[in-house]
């Protein structure tokens, strides 16, 4: 590492991530009406945005009130009064289609070494691909009632949980990625920990209810929490002058991006190829979406695929789409072992400098969905961005 990788690392590294609340987003950053926050990089009116995401934005905007149908929604929306806006540049991680509106609710991260220091993501909606969840941009009366359902009965609920008493998740994902999570795609043992402290926080009026079921049942609930965490870690190094260290990562299906800590809030992009796996029948991967997502914010983290070591799961979902360098890319491209995941070791701290110098990107797990918005999530593959937004954000360092 030079200086000041070193430095940024040393930032992320002393960040101790703890779930505080559940808040929402006019609460926590003040966001206005007929503003929506989308995932990856932004783009330039609602036309650059792909049809799940669109699809996502008009189920919000009737669930806002801002309209009454969702025919109404999408002449909203084309009429431009629908302001989008990238959810990373608000500290905000939002999953694959879903869109984040202000009164949706949010986990907010806080770190426990710095309580100013804050990050979210939207409660994750669990469910299949064939389930209306907002991440896979279904566009239906159905998407916006467990919209409802999520925010408004699930949220309410687990925003009791942290009380006074914020929970600290490096020691959560440490113990899960040595039981065989990945932190991205697989978090069945994370899962099962949020689980168990969620019925501890809540009491025994809790178990049974519609939303101990919903959780018990869905383990995707818990990976929007590590999405909070991870972006929380790699935000603390934002502003670090001279450094490639990753402090933003994710695709809007059109264009997949970066941000580095020396140079806050500059995107770096390339076009957003579609991830490569095994797609649900009887489709293909032409009829697939870009990457997309800010889940990747995981792996720019330094785990997902390239924590591909603890998951045989994953290691086998993957198989024949997983490039064969996929274990030495830790070495080569993460700076450093976090102290605060002593059990496993993991590495961390995605360095665009690196990737340059080893001439070699990183790999990412991501989720994949239907292109046009109908057919709802596909399955789960392997992307692996070319080396240019890397080398584009070195070269505007320098």
């Amino acid at each position: 590492m030079n200086d000041a990788d070193k430095m940024a690392v040393d930032k992320l590294l002393a960040v101790v991530p703890a779930w505080s609340r559940v808040t929402t987003a006019r609460e926590a950053m003040g966001l206005p009406d007929h503003t929506l926050l989308h995932c990856g990089p932004p783009v330039n009116s609602s036309q650059g945005l792909v049809a799940p995401i669109l699809n996502s934005a008009a189920v919000a905007c009737v669930y806002e009130g801002w309209a009454k149908t969702l025919d109404e929604a999408d002449q909203l929306i084309d009429s431009g009064l629908i302001k989008f806006e990238p959810a990373q540049d608000l500290n905000v991680a939002t999953p694959m289609a879903a869109v984040v509106s202000r009164s949706m609710k949010l986990t907010e991260f806080a770190d426990r070494n710095d309580p100013n220091h804050l990050a979210w993501a939207p409660l994750n909606g669990g469910g299949t691909g064939a389930d209306p969840v907002p991440r896979y941009g279904y566009k239906s009366e159905e998407a916006i009632d467990f919209l409802r359902f999520l925010n408004d009965d699930v949220g309410e609920v687990i925003a009791a949980v942290p009380g006074d008493h914020p929970i600290e998740w490096l020691a959560i994902i440490d113990e899960a990625l040595t039981l065989g999570d990945d932190g991205h795609l697989r978090h069945l043992e994370a899962h099962k920990i949020l689980v168990s402290i969620i019925r501890e926080r809540l009491g025994t009026g809790f178990a049974g209810s519609a939303t101990d079921m919903f959780v018990e049942k869905w383990p995707f609930f818990h990976l929007n929490f590590w999405m909070a965490a991870s972006k929380l870690i790699l935000s603390a190094s934002t502003g670090t002058e001279g450094s490639s260290i990753i402090t933003a990562f994710g695709g809007n299906g059109n264009e997949f991006g970066l941000q580095v800590a020396g140079l806050p809030g500059q995107w770096f992009t390339c076009p957003a190829a579609q991830p490569l796996g095994n797609i649900r029948e009887p489709y293909t991967v032409e009829t697939c979406v870009g990457a997309f997502g800010d889940s990747a914010v995981a792996e720019g983290l330094g785990l997902g695929a390239m924590a591909q070591c603890y998951c045989p799961d994953m290691q086998a979902l993957h198989a024949g789409f997983t490039p064969e360098d996929i274990f030495e890319l830790p070495e080569k491209l993460l700076m450093a072992p976090h102290p605060g995941m002593p059990k496993s070791g993991a590495r961390v701290g995605l360095s665009a400098q690196a990737v340059v110098n080893a001439e070699v990107t990183p790999v990412v797990e991501l989720g994949i969905a239907d292109k046009h918005g109908v057919n709802g999530g596909l399955g789960a593959g392997i992307y692996r961005p070319p080396i240019a937004p890397f080398a584009s954000a070195c070269e505007a360092l320098s």
